[in-house]
């Protein structure tokens, strides 16, 4: 087994990124590429010997992009990295490739390319940040183990990116790669992200900063920040799609928490101890479950009521009771729309289709924030085109991504 010591020798030598790090986190790189080369299958082609220092540098790589999340960050989906000693012809293609992500599991590097990438780390050529991108966004796309955070980001992040293809600046600050399909362009991306992040933030503000949030990592901290706090107050009062019933709500939400107490009440003139239980997980799954925010969207921004005992534990970090706020469609990520069905047949013997319910994912302080909305109005298009295209947030129906133009 190779040990940290040695891991932490050669990446102190050979691994640019490890030097722009604190100590706290070259001992996590350190730990967690021990673990990526444990798990995983390292394969030599061409009479290519592999050494200790060739498999740390590898998995290192995988591990800078993942550094910041707490789990799903072993890529545990690929279980094999095939090596070649320099560029190679490639069955799928039959054109000689640097690297390549296959959706079987695979991961092919050039050992050439791929030491080239690590030790020029400021030409935003990485052949290894790249393909590892790749095999990210595939287990996102087939819903393998994947950060929440990174996989809501990455929704967004493909809004905005189909909208840069689509309308390309003159003078557009990524290589022509990058516009071969939306996929390239989130791996060339991440590139720039990482070897050159102090021109992406200044150019390309608005992609820097999602990205920023789904590797959780901040590579240009000097770089000018987009504001992402909550709207203090509504921009615009123009309705487009919601049915907003606060009062409603709360007089619902009062009435259950009226209910709870006189259970407890009466409970715990038998069994205190099982009374506060009760009393305590009722509050606690009333919080979770029971009652959720809710949306509405408006024109320039989106209305979101947030429950009562949602609002009394946000109390103790806001230092005030909050109970709507206003969301710039900016931090809205996606929303995400699945239909639901009635026990009524059609003349196709098929159960008719009842509503939609709809979750909205936006970033709050920091955080991943979600709220949903139940509707009998089955026209989605309708708002799913004015996100997508308007809002650039990124839109799925029945879990499937869902593009429009």
């Amino acid at each position: 087994m190779i040990s940290t010591n040695e891991i932490y020798n050669v990446l102190l030598l050979e691994f640019p990124y490890f030097k722009k790090i604190n100590e706290e986190k070259r001992q996590l790189l350190c730990a967690r590429t021990q673990h990526f080369i444990e798990g995983t299958d390292f394969i030599p082609r061409k009479g290519m010997e592999l050494t200790n220092r060739m498999l740390i540098l590898i998995s290192a790589c995988s591990q800078q992009l993942t550094l910041a999340f707490s789990k799903h960050y072993d890529y545990a989906y690929f279980e094999k990295i095939i090596v070649y000693p320099e560029k190679y012809l490639s069955t799928y293609t039959e054109k000689y490739h640097t690297g390549e992500m296959n959706t079987a599991g695979i991961i092919v590097l050039s050992w050439e390319d791929f030491y080239k990438g690590i030790k020029i780390d400021n030409d935003t050529h990485n052949v290894g940040l790249h393909e590892f991108a790749h095999a990210l966004e595939f287990m996102d796309i087939a819903n393998k183990d994947i950060d929440e955070t990174f996989s809501a980001c990455l929704d967004k992040f493909t809004a905005l990116a189909d909208h840069y293809l689509q309308h390309q600046p003159d003078k557009p600050l990524f290589r022509s790669y990058a516009t071969t399909n939306l996929s390239e362009f989130f791996a060339v991306a991440t590139e720039y992200y990482f070897e050159a992040p102090k021109e992406f933030a200044e150019r390309e503000p608005d992609l820097f900063d999602i990205l920023n949030k789904a590797y959780q990592q901040n590579t240009a901290p000097k770089a000018r920040k987009i504001t992402t706090n909550t709207l203090p107050k509504p921009l615009s009062q123009s309705l487009f799609f919601g049915d907003y019933v606060t009062n409603s709500n709360l007089i619902i939400e009062i009435g259950a928490y009226v209910i709870l107490m006189v259970l407890s009440g009466v409970i715990y003139t038998k069994m205190p101890v099982f009374a506060l239980l009760f009393l305590t997980g009722s509050l606690y799954y009333c919080y979770k479950y029971w009652f959720k925010s809710n949306f509405t969207l408006f024109e320039s921004d989106v209305h979101i009521h947030i429950p009562l005992i949602r609002n009394l534990v946000k109390s103790g970090i806001y230092k005030k009771l909050i109970m709507d706020i206003h969301i710039d469609y900016s931090n809205v990520l996606y929303v995400s729309t699945d239909e639901y069905f009635s026990d009524e047949l059609d003349s196709n013997f098929e159960r008719k289709r009842a509503g939609l319910k709809y979750t909205l994912c936006y970033w709050d302080q920091g955080i991943l924030e979600y709220a949903k909305l139940s509707t009998t109005n089955v026209n989605y298009d309708e708002v799913l085109r004015f996100l997508y295209i308007d809002k650039k947030v990124g839109t799925r129906l029945n879990g499937i991504y869902k593009k429009y133009r």
